[in-house]
């Protein structure tokens, strides 16, 4: 048996754009900015951002909870999206939000059997990761 791989893609989203992202709240996505894709940036060439659609409610929730979490979390955490690969097709299954929201496939109610194992413990791991910020966070609210 050979040793499996994490399937995913990690974006970092650029937070500040012009106009802000309010207009797409009742819309099925929202088109974020783009910065890092896999640990490398990526090149503006043409003087404008690279988007690409995230679904909603996680997006936008993500949108509006990043000024209450990048003090706690540090800026990148609160601007990354993990996006997990189904084992066989490497088509996308599930996003996970800093927010700790997961959007899934609708076609796919059992989510998790479509991850790898090494993708199923990132997971684990990465929501772990966030509730650890989140807890902290609500900790500090109750004082």
């Amino acid at each position: 048996m050979k040793p499996t791989k994490k399937r995913k893609n990690t974006y970092v989203i650029q937070q500040n754009v012009f106009g802000g992202y309010s207009v797409f709240e009742l819309c099925q996505s929202t088109p974020l900015a783009v910065v890092e894709i896999n640990g490398k940036s990526l090149e503006q060439k043409t003087g404008w951002l690279n988007s690409l659609d995230f679904p909603n409610p996680g997006a936008i929730d993500m949108i509006k909870s990043f000024k209450v979490l990048e003090p706690v979390m540090g800026k990148k955490l609160a601007s990354t999206i993990v996006e997990y690969l189904d084992k066989e097709t490497g088509e996308p299954v599930a996003m996970l939000f800093p927010t700790n929201d997961i959007m899934y496939r609708e076609d796919l109610p059992d989510f998790l059997n479509r991850l790898n194992h090494m993708s199923r413990k990132d997971l684990h791991y990465q929501m772990m990761k966030r509730a650890r910020y989140l807890n902290l966070l609500q900790k500090n609210k109750q004082k």
